[in-house]
């Protein structure tokens, strides 16, 4: 039988047989608590590693298999994400990027508890809803800002953007980048394809960040691609060569390209060593992280603290 693929080559002991939430902090005293390197958006100071969701949700963009497996350790027991969360502020991280559909109760579910049990990660949320539908879009933003805290910002999902795009409707955007800023929060919007970022930034839009995928993934313009798994090097590129130019902060994501990087920890240090230098200093990197086979938010936190020289 096939070994199950994972993110990252399983290591040592699963942190599952960690168990409670006492046994993971004591595992993890002896490391560095203070804050990675940060950088200031508006009225918040953020770390340049955020951690996000799609692995919470059983998205790893990898195999059908290893999504199945995410799904259902966490859904198994949700306050795994929880203590991710934790370890997450333990080893210096102060902020999420995540984002909830009405039947993904997993995950502000997970937010809650974070924050009830005196987590403190700022968090930015993910925008679903497509301009065209005006009821759904208010909807979910009143959605959003039940919870509590606050985001401290929100984005345009980059699959609606890059739909949109296709359907040379994307100037509709603009209607939900007015709500996010009438409701006073940090503005972004998140594409797939360079080319957004690129018109976007062209027409002086109001917004306060980009989300930038280094991938196309499954939302290439190219016909022949769209809908297949394409991680491909001229995406990262051309994506990188659009975030230096554009004059707005940006999260960086699929950095590690899903996965593709992970092989061991050489090469998530190359992957990572390359998206921090590749990028302005004002950006940010998203990582998708999980702690079933290892460690992976020490590694992550160890690399760029190594990688930023501090």
């Amino acid at each position: 039988m096939m070994n199950r693929i994972t993110r990252r080559q399983f290591t040592g002991t699963s942190l599952a047989t960690l168990g409670a939430a006492g046994l993971l902090e004591s595992a993890c005293a002896e490391e560095e608590r203070s804050l990675l390197p940060t950088v200031r958006w508006g009225d918040h100071e953020i770390t340049r590693m955020l951690v996000g969701h799609n692995p919470i949700k059983g998205v790893s963009h990898l195999t059908p298999s290893l999504s199945r497996e995410m799904r259902e350790w966490f859904a198994a027991d949700p306050s795994r994400g929880v203590q991710m969360f934790r370890r997450c502020e333990m080893a210096g991280v102060n902020a999420c990027q995540i984002g909830f559909r009405g039947n993904e109760t997993i995950i502000p579910e997970i937010l809650r508890k974070h924050y009830a049990e005196g987590g403190r990660l700022k968090w930015i949320a993910s925008f679903y809803s497509s301009p065209q539908d005006r009821e759904q879009c208010k909807q979910e933003l009143a959605e959003i800002l039940k919870m509590e805290p606050r985001p401290i910002g929100i984005q345009q999902l980059g699959n609606t953007s890059d739909r949109l795009m296709q359907e040379g409707k994307i100037d509709l955007a603009l209607d939900n980048l007015k709500m996010f800023r009438d409701a006073g929060l940090l503005v972004g919007l998140g594409s797939h394809n360079h080319e957004v970022i690129d018109y976007v930034e062209s027409k002086g839009w109001d917004l306060d960040f980009y989300q930038c995928c280094f991938y196309r993934s499954v939302f290439s313009f190219d016909p022949a691609k769209h809908g297949k798994e394409t991680f491909e090097e001229e995406a990262r590129r051309s994506m990188t060569h659009t975030i230096r130019q554009v004059s707005k902060p940006c999260i960086a994501f699929k950095v590690l390209g899903a996965g593709r990087h992970c092989g061991t920890s050489q090469t998530v240090e190359a992957a990572l060593r390359y998206a921090l230098q590749q990028i302005k200093p004002s950006d940010v990197i998203l990582l998708g992280m999980w702690q079933k086979h290892k460690d992976q938010v020490a590694e992550n936190a160890r690399l760029v603290r190594k990688i930023l020289g501090g």
